[in-house]
């Protein structure tokens, strides 16, 4: 019976992010209610708050799971990375935008990163530590190349950590301002032609971190 319950706790708090997730995307998160939530997912409002008190809470809890499954994507990559580092670094790049939650979509994305952007509780520390993540990604993919001598022993981890996290948001970026203008026709974050340019990016800040 104890098993029967947290199925279904964990399924209503599912229902309750699928549902803002859409909301937040067709009518952005200001304008989106905790009762609209609720009614969306199928939960009575008190039901509801027995899961979240906030949407800024609901957006923490997206962030989360979106940064959990790219964390451990991405320490796939990390545990063996390709050999030529230029690879590697691609590899965890297209790694992380191509591992989300089936949820979230580009609409759902853009309202979720202008969330980051108010003064809701906890949720632009949530943004941040999400990106923060990644950099840390970066730094220790950056240190297992230098340990196999693929890199420079007289790189600056650091500091390409946080050009590649840069790099990194830029991409997102790029995919959300053309979801907004109708300049992009893909879900995808990385095309083929993307993947061409990334790969043309990311040689240019490694050529300063090769031997």
């Amino acid at each position: 019976m104890a098993g029967l319950r947290e199925k279904q706790k964990e399924t209503r708090r599912q229902a309750m992010l699928t549902a803002a997730a859409r909301l937040f995307k067709e009518q952005g998160f200001a304008k989106t209610s905790m009762e609209e939530i609720a009614a969306e997912a199928g939960l009575s409002v008190a039901t509801a708050y027995n899961y979240f008190n906030t949407k800024g809470e609901i957006c923490v809890a997206i962030y989360k799971i979106d940064r959990d499954l790219v964390q451990v994507a991405t320490d796939r990559v990390i545990a063996d990375p390709p050999k030529d580092p230029v690879a590697a670094i691609c590899k965890l790049i297209e790694t992380d935008f191509e591992t989300e939650a089936p949820f979230i979509d580009r609409g759902a994305w853009e309202a979720l990163f202008l969330a980051a952007l108010q003064t809701q509780p906890g949720v632009t520390e949530a943004w941040t530590g999400a990106a923060l993540m990644r950099v840390d990604q970066f730094k220790r993919l950056l240190t297992v190349l230098k340990e196999r001598g693929a890199i420079s022993r007289k790189a600056d981890i650091e500091a390409a950590a946080e050009l590649l996290g840069a790099l990194d948001f830029s991409v997102f970026f790029n995919w959300i301002v053309e979801w907004h203008t109708g300049t992009g026709a893909t879900r995808r974050f990385l095309d083929a032609a993307k993947k061409r340019r990334l790969k043309a990016l990311v040689t240019q800040l490694a050529a300063g971190l090769l031997p």
